[in-house]
């Protein structure tokens, strides 16, 4: 018996899977209208201006999640360093050392996300974080 191959270049799953996202055909006037809260909404704590301010502007509404998300990551890394403080990092030489490193690389990172989602925001893009931005669509506002 021999193996049925799909044709070259479909794609070979098992059911449906959606191509297209809701937020790759967002109107150029609500681009133009979200470009100021869609960048301040990468800064901590104001993603809900976003998501409470504008809910009706889906470029506002795509920003401010992503922003959201980035707020819990950036909850998520304080308090994962805050318990490494209070535990390893009491270690005297290697655990302070590797607390400042830690510390370091973690806060440039989150630094570095929000530079860039505010610069995607205010150049008016519809861009994803890299592995954060795919969990967009999971959150109900």
């Amino acid at each position: 018996m021999r193996a049925r191959l799909d044709p070259p270049g479909t794609p070979c799953y098992s059911s449906r899977v959606p191509a297209a996202s809701p937020y790759d055909s967002i109107d150029p006037h609500d681009v133009e209208r979200g470009r100021v809260l869609a960048s301040v909404a990468y800064l901590p704590g104001l993603c809900f201006l976003g998501l409470l301010g504008a809910p009706e502007n889906p470029f506002i509404g795509f920003h401010a999640r992503q922003g959201f998300l980035l707020l819990l990551l950036e909850i998520v890394v304080a308090l994962f360093l805050a318990i490494y403080d209070g535990s390893l990092g009491r270690i005297p030489i290697l655990g302070l050392l590797v607390g400042y490193l830690l510390k370091f690389a973690l806060w440039t990172s989150m630094l570095i996300l929000t530079v860039y989602g505010v610069m995607k925001g205010a150049n008016g893009e519809v861009a994803r974080i890299p592995y954060l931005g795919d969990q967009v669509e999971r959150i109900p506002f």
